[in-house]
């Protein structure tokens, strides 16, 4: 877990590499979600999500939830495992999850500044060909005229946006944290994408140990 542009994205992609799991990100379901032509299940609440998304604000509960337990019913998460990125964000969310019969094994909470989280969106661009994301400051897009062409900034790479992504991130993070304070390390999300990698390791190993011990 983390507040938004706190590095969940690039830290779980680096697992995913590592471990061989499945990367499920909450952002990612429902942008496939509002751009699919049927929508799938989540057709008749498409105009609920981009509403939420665009102005910053939470999916409902039961329907973020939705789509998150459809997601892990599929078979390469329950052959490969897998990592949760970005949810569950609330209480109510977290206890859905127990009610599904799904103990996580780790949680992790990337801390980032505010001011630094902001400053990492403003910069932020999405190649919208293939989904890579870029920031002009610290991982520049590549200088070719296609890929320029095709940069958007997220609806919810806003200014306006983050400031009601970071309150309601704010909100909630104290009764999820509380929730998983058994299994919760919390990461330096502030350093550079490789050491707060290296840290996450080091975490992972520790409490692997520490497992193996009891």
């Amino acid at each position: 877990m983390g507040g938004p542009a706190s590095g969940k994205g690039t830290q779980c992609e680096k697992l995913r590499d590592k471990h061989g799991l499945v990367h499920i990100s909450s952002g990612d379901l429902l942008r496939k979600a509002v751009s699919s032509r049927d929508g799938g299940p989540t057709a008749p609440h498409i105009s609920t999500i981009k509403q939420c998304m665009e102005a910053g604000k939470l999916i409902p509960d039961s329907l973020m939830t939705r789509l998150i337990l459809d997601r892990l019913r599929s078979r390469d998460c329950q052959e490969r495992g897998y990592i949760l990125d970005g949810y569950p964000r609330t209480l109510a969310q977290a206890q859905s999850l127990q009610d599904a019969g799904i103990s996580p094994d780790v949680f992790l909470l990337l801390n980032v500044r505010d001011e630094d989280a902001i400053k990492r969106v403003i910069g932020r661009r999405t190649d919208s060909k293939t989904g890579l994301v870029y920031h002009l400051e610290y991982n520049p897009p590549p200088n070719d005229p296609e890929v320029q062409k095709r940069l958007i900034i997220r609806s919810d790479d806003t200014l306006e946006s983050m400031k009601v992504r970071l309150k309601q991130f704010r909100k909630n993070v104290a009764s999820v944290e509380s929730w998983y304070r058994d299994i919760k390390r919390e990461v330096d999300g502030s350093k550079s994408p490789s050491e707060v990698s290296k840290d996450i390791d080091a975490t992972l190993k520790q409490m692997r140990k520490r497992k193996q011990r009891a």
